[in-house]
């Protein structure tokens, strides 16, 4: 959201970062592992995603859950069924489990939080997904042009998270590092020449250096 933002906008992206409000949820939470396991399957049954939408369905009718969680099962259950709406994008790739404790990309000195939720594997060679579950039905070409600015630079971070952090005798690819937009059905790939992309990145986290003190 930061690199697409104006500048007042980065400001208050910063100053909500440094005095964070710890949210009720985790939007999506419990629909994630479900998601992984399901992509990880070599088979692609589609049983972790019947056995999460059954106790989507109870939570959603249980009364004495808050308005919040039972909110978020009714979306979870609409992400399962958007990721297998997705099965022509993403069957072209194998994924695997990602590990289960990965450090943090660090760029110009700020430690940037993207953990992988998954690993892409080709045949000499490795990359990660990561997945985006965002409630936007923004369908202006602005909003629309947004949002795959959004997905790239996302892609492209997953690209350093790899060489970073992933360790492994596979080369990471490009080809292989991804952005999922689960609600949007689209998968961002990190383009080959990325250099423009990765030098954005870096700005934008030395503003974020120069801005934190003032924050």
């Amino acid at each position: 959201m930061f690199m697409v933002s104006s500048t007042t906008s980065q400001l208050g992206i910063v100053k909500r970062a440094k005095t964070p409000i710890i949210p009720p949820i985790i939007r999506y939470k419990d629909a994630r592992p479900a998601i992984t396991a399901y992509l990880t399957d070599p088979a692609k049954k589609l049983n972790p995603l019947v056995t999460a939408e059954q106790m989507f369905q109870q939570r959603v009718a249980d009364m004495s859950e808050s308005p919040l969680r039972r909110d978020d099962a009714a979306k979870s259950i609409e992400v399962l069924h958007a990721i297998q709406g997705m099965q022509n994008q993403l069957s072209p790739y194998t994924f695997g489990p990602a590990p289960s404790k990965q450090g943090k990309l660090v760029l110009a000195g700020v430690e940037v939080s993207v953990y992988a939720d998954m690993l892409v594997y080709g045949k000499d060679s490795i990359g990660a997904a990561l997945l985006r579950m965002t409630q936007d039905d923004a369908s202006t070409e602005a909003a629309i042009e947004k949002r795959k600015q959004m997905g790239l630079y996302v892609a492209t971070m997953v690209r350093l998270h790899v060489d970073q952090n992933i360790q492994t005798d596979l080369k990471p690819a490009n080809k292989l590092c991804m952005s999922i937009d689960v609600q949007h059905g689209e998968v961002f790939i990190a383009p080959n020449s990325n250099t423009r992309r990765v030098n954005d990145l870096t700005a934008a986290c030395q503003m974020i250096a120069a801005l934190w003190p003032m924050a």
